[in-house]
């Protein structure tokens, strides 16, 4: 049986942590193919980013275009970008390729090491408008100075940054909040992990299940993840 196909769009990090490798290597866990978009080269680790280089629009849009020439994607996920407009752009030639294309756009503001990928936060309302769910972690919350109500798509906020309740994740869809607990059992910090989960619901999502459903399975994912070894490299199991 063909597995189902998805399309990131992120930056490459070489550690394997974070960005396109993380992505595809998530996907691959879940059982589905993962095509990948370079916007970016860091020069990185899972300590440290000295680095970024960023592809030009034409040079991203020209990937993707590559990409829909091999495979048609239903899902496509996207990661760092140096600014909203940038992914404006991106989505609107996504939906040129595929009008009924669902996006899952997690927003990387800032990196963990303090860098800023984004000069401005004016006008995501329009974008996320587009997409089909976005999943922001608590701090980009709190810099987007995000309404629940204006998003215009479906909303997962990641709590692992929240200083009262880590790990305790919010899904926003129908006008309605689910709270996702953490799940019991110590576990370790992981570079990329925000990533990986984003990457976990999409492929959650293309297997076909319910919004909510792939929320879970995806919060279920990271944490085997988290606690798959004490280095800030977390390894990836085959669920399937």
């Amino acid at each position: 049986m063909e597995r189902p196909k998805v399309l990131v769009v992120a930056g490459y990090d070489p550690s394997g942590g974070a960005g396109v490798l993380a992505d595809v290597k998530t996907l691959e866990a879940h059982g589905v193919y993962g095509y990948a978009v370079c916007t970016a080269m860091t020069w990185q680790n899972e300590r440290v980013i000295r680095r970024v280089d960023w592809f030009s629009e034409k040079d991203v849009l020209e990937q993707v275009d590559v990409c829909f020439e091999a495979a048609r994607f239903d899902w496509v996920k996207i990661g760092i970008t140096p600014s909203v407009e940038y992914v404006g752009r991106v989505v609107r030639h996504l939906m040129r390729r595929n009008p009924g294309v669902r996006i899952v756009w997690d927003p990387v503001i800032r990196a963990s090491s303090g860098a800023d990928f984004w000069v401005k936060t004016e006008g995501w309302e329009e974008v996320a408008a587009r997409c089909f769910l976005m999943t922001p972690n608590w701090e980009e919350m709190e810099w987007l100075a995000a309404d629940v109500n204006r998003c215009g798509c479906h909303l997962f906020v990641k709590g692992g940054h929240h200083p009262e309740y880590p790990g305790r994740d919010y899904l926003w869809s129908g006008g309605e909040m689910e709270v996702l607990k953490p799940m019991e059992g110590e576990v370790y910090p992981k570079h990329g992990s925000g990533c990986v989960l984003a990457s976990a619901l999409t492929a959650n999502l293309a297997l076909g299940y319910p919004l909510y459903e792939a929320a879970v399975r995806a919060k279920g994912y990271v944490w085997d993840l988290l606690r798959s070894n004490k280095s800030l490299l977390g390894w990836h199991n085959a669920i399937f």
